[in-house]
């Protein structure tokens, strides 16, 4: 039984030296997750991030407010953080709602063709 503990000591004091030498993990910036909050608030974060933001409209209407769209995803081509002397572009994808477009005659719509 003493071999056991002695064992188990030799292992935690190897784990405890190895997590000592191990490096100082880099804070990297924190990455919006998509549909979380606001197309604006998104893109505010992004940017705040240094980031140059560019938009897919995915769906709905472009004209709407983004703080009434949400972001479907967002892509990073380079796949890399901003540096100080450059901005990376990132793109997101944002969905927007349409408008309500029954203006008082039922919405029935009467088609054409020829």
């Amino acid at each position: 039984m003493s071999h056991g503990i002695r064992m188990l000591g030799a292992g935690l004091l190897g784990a405890a030296v190895s997590l000592a030498n191990a490096p100082a993990a880099t804070a990297e910036p924190v990455w919006p997750v998509a549909g979380a909050e606001s197309a604006s608030a998104t893109i505010d974060d992004l940017e705040a991030q240094g980031y140059d933001v560019r938009i897919n409209w995915v769906s709905g209407v472009s004209s709407m407010p983004l703080s009434l769209c949400k972001v479907t995803a967002i892509h990073n081509p380079n796949h890399s953080p901003p540096s100080e002397n450059t901005l990376e572009t990132v793109y997101v994808d944002v969905s927007c709602p349409n408008p309500d477009n029954d203006w008082g005659w039922g919405g029935f719509g009467v088609g054409i063709g020829f």
